[in-house]
């Protein structure tokens, strides 16, 4: 083979490798806009002629604070006027020197429905705060409880959202019901790169399969939170979603994703921000949630093995590497089909993402970021994040430092200052 075979035969290679690529994620997309679709469809059986929600058991919304987030004035009045006839609500703090315990105290005060509670859950020594916090929380739930629902405290639900949330646990083979957050692009540049990073995760979630629980809006029986024993699985961790994902995963039960439990997240953020809040995501991911890193890592690399076969044969077409006329549109040919597959599965998140988040949840913005991303960024940008964790087990999450000796074991390395916002999971 001579230099000029070895040459066509890697183009051949390139574009074959590219397309069944892009055309494995435009399936993906079309199978999560129609999952989208139907979960929509759906979603009018849940309510009666009347408007009322058919299936409401008793529930207990859990929402760990550590200090005054951007949206939580808003999270908390949303609180109040959910579609939903009996739930309880308890907001758990490391102490009442929390920034935020005395402003939800005063916010609440005068509320008759639903009932609300403080717990102080104390410093954690062996866990992360957060669970800490939530475990406390769980003891305080009252009795007659049927339903536990975890909620970010940076997370503003829309009034059905706790019906949508809730309604998958009618199915005894559903072991816990999750939304997601989508990180809108808008505030610059910083908030794009991120809105195009995390799209990537979005697709996942209809594949119960490989999906997970996301922490800031979580559904699960009281019973089956018991039985799977989701204390144990929590006694020394640091991720509370990723181990109540393992916990279900081990009792055979399946994770239902609600899109319309989907939340928009326009939170302001910086390039340096986001790194960091990316970053302290990867390790976690890594060390407590290896096989959601794994999903992230191939969904990566073929990212990257499609952008260098369409940059390849792009670069081909433009300078007509191979000499003649019929190669060369050959090559752009080949470039423009992967893009099209390509960009069409960011198209078609978008649509589906429309069907649950209007303006201005979503934005044109996100558009442009979101198909930009999948084409160019997302990849390369995941890629430098693997590995750029690959050797470390520490981060720090709301002032506090950690080192992840595994999923099941977590060392508190050291405090600084009191709670202080920073980005969440």
């Amino acid at each position: 083979m001579n230099i000029e075979q070895a040459i066509y035969l890697t183009v051949f290679l390139l574009w074959c490798s590219a397309t069944a690529q892009g055309a494995a994620a435009l399936w993906a997309g079309i199978r999560f806009l129609q999952y989208v679709r139907t979960a929509v469809d759906r979603a009018r059986e849940l309510f009666g002629p009347d408007g009322k929600l058919l299936y409401q058991p008793r529930v207990a919304i859990i929402l760990p604070c550590c200090g005054v987030d951007e949206k939580l004035a808003q999270t908390v009045r949303a609180l109040k006027d959910l579609n939903y006839d009996d739930y309880e609500i308890i907001f758990t703090f490391e102490s009442q020197q929390d920034p935020a315990y005395e402003p939800i105290g005063r916010w609440t005060a005068d509320w008759q429905h639903p009932k609300t509670r403080r717990i102080v859950a104390g410093l954690a020594e062996e866990r992360g705060q957060k669970i800490h916090n939530l475990l406390a929380a769980v003891r305080a739930v009252s009795d007659d409880r049927e339903v536990l629902v975890f909620l970010d405290s940076d997370v503003v639900p829309h009034r059905s959202w706790l019906g949508h949330l809730v309604a998958p646990l009618k199915d005894e083979a559903v072991g816990a019901a999750t939304g997601y957050r989508w990180y809108a692009a808008t505030g610059g540049i910083a908030a794009g790169v991120r809105c195009a990073w995390n799209a990537a995760m979005v697709s996942l979630l209809d594949d119960e399969r490989r999906n997970f629980c996301w922490g800031g809006s979580t559904a699960i029986r009281r019973c089956d939170f018991e039985a799977f024993d989701v204390a144990r699985y929590w006694a020394h961790a640091l991720s509370d979603d990723l181990q109540l994902t393992r916990a279900i995963r081990d009792a055979g039960r399946l994770i239902r994703f609600v899109p319309q439990a989907m939340v928009s997240s326009p939170d302001k953020t910086t390039l340096i921000g986001f790194w960091r809040f990316a970053r302290r995501q990867v390790i976690i991911t890594r060390i407590c949630g290896r096989e959601v890193w794994r999903a992230g890592f191939v969904l990566c690399a073929n990212m990257i093995a499609g952008g260098v076969a369409v940059a390849f044969l792009f670069a081909a077409g433009l300078f007509g590497w191979f000499g003649n006329r019929t190669s060369m549109y050959a090559a752009l040919g080949g470039w423009m089909v992967i893009t099209v597959l390509a960009g069409g599965k960011a198209l078609l998140r978008q649509f589906a993402l429309r069907l649950v988040l209007k303006p201005p949840e979503l934005t044109w913005r996100d558009t442009w970021w979101d198909v930009f991303g999948t084409l160019f960024l997302a990849g390369p940008v995941h890629l430098n994040l693997i590995f750029s964790t690959l050797l470390t087990r520490r981060i720090v999450w709301r002032q506090t430092e950690y080192e992840l000796v595994s999923a099941e074991e977590t060392r508190v390395l050291g405090r600084s200052g009191s709670s202080v916002p920073t980005q969440r999971t």
